[in-house]
């Protein structure tokens, strides 16, 4: 089959399935609320990204899909990547990563309202919270193969000549547009994560780290999640 085909059938999955895909089991989720729909939520979402992943490499070889794109950080002028910046950037990151779970200890009721747009996918036992590290961990390592690998990959090779920066805003908001289901703000939200998981990727040349951050920032939610049920527990 023609790699062409394929990367341009993935690309229309992830602009047009993806999104409603997630809004309408957002949706499910609320209306059934039961930790049998969310097990079930959980699995095909994991089976799902891992096919998605493993069809990346149907397009382009594990090197190319690991490695930052090659010209891609110079045609973003981006090229000189000051030595600091990189160090800098992981402190701004950490500090963003824990301010939240320090907050929840101080402000459990603000940091449980900005958990309602996702409350019904979160768990709610020791078996569910399991099954959600391994999405966690799944959306950590494959969704950046997926937007950071394959997508900055294919929308060089299909537009060669473009301005690197519309790439770049291309694959942006396509994984912002991916997490509708948890509503304008996690849009705007995601977008710029992917922002800064796209500029670490080019600034160490791998997906190491936005792979481990990605999973990281995922995971902290089973911490404010622990943090504001712990709230309620000592009210009630």
């Amino acid at each position: 089959m023609n790699h062409a085909f394929i990367a341009n059938g993935l690309l229309a999955f992830l602009l047009l399935v993806m999104p409603l895909w997630g809004w309408l089991d957002m949706r499910r989720l609320k209306r059934l609320d039961s930790a049998q729909a969310r097990i079930r939520s959980y699995s095909v979402g994991i089976a799902t990204t891992w096919l998605l992943a493993l069809i990346c490499l149907a397009v382009f070889p594990f090197a190319t899909l690991w490695q930052a794109p090659p010209g891609f950080a110079e045609r973003l002028g981006l090229e000189h990547i000051p030595s600091g910046m990189l160090p800098g950037m992981l402190v701004a990151f950490g500090a963003g990563l824990f301010a939240p779970v320090l907050m929840a200890r101080k402000r459990p009721e603000q940091i449980a309202r900005q958990l309602d747009p996702i409350r019904a996918m979160l768990p709610t036992d020791r078996t569910q919270g399991w099954l959600f590290v391994l999405v966690c961990l799944t959306a950590g390592i494959c969704e950046e193969w997926i937007y950071r690998g394959f997508l900055l990959n294919w929308l060089m090779v299909g537009w060669p000549d473009a301005n690197a920066w519309l790439l770049l805003v291309i694959a942006v908001l396509l994984f912002g547009v991916a997490h509708i289901y948890q509503g304008f703000a996690g849009v705007v939200m995601t977008s710029f994560l992917g922002l800064i998981f796209t500029l670490l990727h080019l600034a160490i040349g791998n997906l190491a780290l936005s792979m481990l951050l990605h999973a990281l920032i995922d995971l902290r939610i089973l911490l404010l999640l622990k943090a504001t049920a712990d709230h309620v527990h000592a009210e009630s």
